[in-house]
């Protein structure tokens, strides 16, 4: 049994997050330190609940500068959104109206 005794097996160190991710240390630290993952801070390091890094990659994509709790009815244009945009624009048709009367 590899599992130090009193540890919890959910209760991951940087180095075991970014192992699991295949992520350097140094990246999961940048998450961390951004908010994009949920840590604990313990004195230089983290410590991660691998549960809790796991709900929150299963959450959809928010762009940066959007804070986590924002909760505003306005949907997010993502790349899908800019991707019509452009075919549209391509093919004539715009999202605003013409002068053309």
């Amino acid at each position: 049994m590899s599992e130090q005794p009193g540890r919890d097996p959910d209760v991951l160190t940087t180095a075991e997050v970014a192992a699991k991710l295949g992520l350097s240390p140094q990246t999961v630290r940048r998450m961390a330190n951004a908010g994009e993952l949920p840590a604990l801070k313990t004195g230089k390091d983290f410590r991660y609940s691998w549960e809790a890094v796991r709900e929150t990659l299963r959450q959809p994509h928010r762009h940066m500068g959007t804070p986590a709790d924002d909760q505003s009815d306005q949907p997010t244009k993502g790349a899908g959104y800019q991707a019509q945009r452009r075919a549209r624009t391509a093919a004539g048709q715009t999202d605003q109206p013409t002068d053309q009367e």
